[in-house]
């Protein structure tokens, strides 16, 4: 009987090296055994995907970086992300739908669509990116801020179209926000409280069932609901199983 792959998640990288560090032999030494067929997901404001690919040697090289790690290496998209230069990145097959996929000397970076269903490992994973950022007035449209941050009603309705195809129940979900339920308990921001996003994931929870629901977004690492609902940040990567 083959091996079941391993899959972690991890927080808000936002192209900051002190951030990523969670991500380092020392913070990570589990990584040593994976293989490329074991998954860290990375849960949005990635941010290493910031400037023109090529024309930034500290992106270059924490890309590099990453792409290389013995793992496979796949992000949920956040807010804080130029979804510009992502979304015109190629279109693969993989993990039973389309990712894309940023090729580097040494290996890849896939990016998950939104509100897409992976098969990860022999698990059901459902996956919504994007959020509503705080900030948006004081960033500049394309250069530091991206509309795209917030779904689409053709993805929303993809989303929700994938959804039934799948009997509505998934072993994992993985956002960005949260549910706007919950959002209150991570910030008191109103904006969050009011995101378009955190709304749609609320009717999800309502639609939906999972074993355990991961996000980032929030800077913290902490649980609600008994553990069903967790924010990562800090914290090493953590295994799903």
């Amino acid at each position: 009987m083959s091996k079941k792959g391993k899959i972690f998640v991890c927080g808000d990288t936002h192209g900051r090296p002190e951030d990523t560090k969670k991500l380092n032999g020392r913070n990570f030494p589990e990584q040593k055994e994976l293989t490329k067929e074991d998954v860290l997901i990375q849960l949005g404001d990635f941010g290493w995907i910031w400037y023109e690919i090529g024309k930034n040697k500290e992106q270059e090289y924490w890309l590099d970086w990453l792409a290389e790690k013995n793992y496979s290496l796949a992000i949920v998209l956040g807010n804080h992300e130029n979804y510009d230069i992502i979304e015109a990145l190629p279109l693969v097959e993989k993990w039973g739908n389309t990712v894309h996929v940023l090729k580097r000397k040494n290996g890849e970076i896939y990016f998950f669509k939104r509100g897409a269903v992976y098969l990860i490992n022999k698990r059901k994973i459902l996956t919504i990116g994007g959020a509503e950022s705080t900030d948006k007035e004081a960033r500049i449209p394309h250069i530091s801020w991206w509309e795209q941050e917030v779904l689409s009603h053709e993805e929303t309705q993809n989303c929700l179209d994938e959804i039934d195809l799948h009997d509505n129940s998934f072993d994992y979900v993985l956002t960005h926000t949260c549910p706007a339920k919950y959002v209150s308990k991570f910030t008191n921001k109103r904006i969050k409280l009011n995101c378009f996003v955190a709304r749609f994931l609320d009717h999800i929870d309502d639609t939906i069932s999972c074993k355990k629901w991961h996000f980032g977004h929030f800077h913290q690492d902490k649980s609600v609901q008994r553990g069903k609902y967790n924010c990562h940040y800090n914290e090493a990567p953590f295994e799903l199983k």
